[in-house]
């Protein structure tokens, strides 16, 4: 089984409707109600959904993320890529003054990564985001691994021991044509 956390995000239902076409056991749990989870033993990895707001507002996701066993996969997407990145020490600011929502970028500048195949992050995706992480935080010199970048910002990472992955962009977007090989890097991971 998948635990599919929910960050009441319009865009969850995308991801959920993409896992559930690949045959998946998903179970959705709401990121405010993570305290009925106990165990981890049925559990094969781990999805933070998008979602408004900054990660800091999400106490529940934040503790709930200490306790995911090291070796378990994780994907974060958007929010739960922020929600990642902010676990593991790192520093979540404002982008721009304005939401960065539709955009459309190509990325082709990705780094040697350990859980995505060598072309997983070149392709064209799409962006709603108006926070994110700047590619010089301390983190990506101590525990994170930045993969993808622009103008500074992280657009994808990865544990640099740990099978946890997590993109700012939206790879379940019809508007991201290249997001299925970020989504089957992940199942790649919990196979």
């Amino acid at each position: 089984m998948i635990l599919f956390i929910d960050h009441y995000d319009s865009f969850s239902n995308n991801l959920i409707s993409w896992f559930l076409s690949k045959g998946l056991n998903l179970s959705i749990i709401s990121y405010n109600e993570l305290e009925k989870i106990n165990s981890f033993d049925n559990i094969k990895g781990v999805i933070y959904s998008p979602g408004p707001g900054h990660p800091s507002e999400y106490t529940e996701s934040l503790k709930f993320y200490k306790k995911i066993p090291e070796k378990m996969p994780f994907l974060g997407v958007c929010l739960g890529h922020q929600l990642l990145l902010y676990s593991e020490g790192g520093k979540i600011t404002q982008i721009s003054k304005k939401p960065i929502h539709g955009r459309q970028i190509t990325l082709s500048n990705s780094c040697p990564s350990k859980f995505f195949l060598e072309n997983d992050l070149n392709g064209t995706f799409v962006l709603y985001n108006s926070l994110g992480c700047k590619i010089d935080d301390p983190i990506f010199k101590e525990n994170m691994l930045a993969l993808a970048f622009e103008e500074g910002f992280v657009l994808a990472t990865e544990h640099k021991v740990f099978p946890r992955i997590g993109v700012q962009f939206h790879p379940e977007s019809f508007a991201s044509p290249g997001g299925n090989t970020i989504l089957n890097s992940f199942l790649r991971l919990i196979s």
